[in-house]
């Protein structure tokens, strides 16, 4: 049987990807308005399509319709920050054991070399590289682990966490090191250990968790360059 060509992309499913990409690399920062008219000029396309990709983003929760206003790129909240960092602390540890030995070490360290370099302060193509980069360590790792629900899973929720990684990039210097730990995951992956690979990728995103949770809840300028909302959070949970 003759397998069917794949259906190219409509151009409202085109401007969704746009869209959706200058939203979590903030191009859009979170709180800023947009009209259909706007952005159709923005992308050089007619409302149809935009008003296509607005209605998915809708659905995503990333953009919020107001009536005569437009629309509202979705603000950052300190308690959705900590959920996503709740369930990626589920997610990643066990994938980093079953990962342990079958990962593609020579990707790992290639990827690794690329956040190791770091990034050009005011750049968003910079910043951009960066984060994917980093993103795709973290996929390709659950990748590793043989189970493809679980990388679905953990690209949404690294997805959703890349607003906050640009905004925290912009301005805040402390992100940087956080790189360093990719190696004695690499390490304990390469030999096959685990254990260590679980406890390893569980230390790294606590730590990380930390460092954001730390710049969001006492960092002005980290607020205000991505309008991050309290609500009703206090602080985070941490380890003494």
């Amino acid at each position: 049987m003759t397998k069917k060509p794949a259906k190219a992309p409509s151009l409202g499913e085109k401007i969704y990807r746009r869209l959706r990409a200058d939203i979590t690399s903030c191009v859009l920062t979170p709180g800023d308005t947009c009209t259909e008219a706007q952005l159709a000029q923005s992308y050089g396309v007619g409302k149809a399509p935009v008003r296509w990709a607005l209605a998915a983003l809708s659905r995503e929760g990333l953009v919020t319709a107001r009536p005569r206003q437009g629309y509202i790129v979705a603000p950052v909240t300190i308690e959705s920050v900590n959920d996503l960092f709740g369930v990626r602390l589920i997610l990643e540890p066990p994938a980093a054991r079953l990962a342990a030995g079958n990962a593609d070490i020579a990707l790992l360290k290639s990827l690794h070399a690329r956040v190791a370099k770091g990034w050009t302060a005011g750049d968003r193509r910079s910043h951009r590289a960066w984060v994917d980069a980093n993103h795709r360590f973290h996929i390709e790792i659950t990748r590793a682990a043989g189970n493809a629900r679980l990388t679905r899973l953990a690209t949404d929720v690294l997805e959703e966490s890349e607003r906050v990684t640009h905004i925290l990039i912009s301005v805040y210097e402390r992100v940087r090191p956080m790189a360093s730990e990719h190696t004695d995951l690499i390490a304990a992956l390469a030999r096959g250990d685990g254990a260590a690979a679980e406890r390893v990728a569980r230390e790294h995103l606590e730590h990380t968790r930390r460092i954001v949770m730390d710049a969001l809840l006492g960092d002005a300028r980290v607020r205000r360059a991505g309008r991050v909302e309290a609500g009703n959070f206090a602080t985070a949970p941490q380890r003494p």
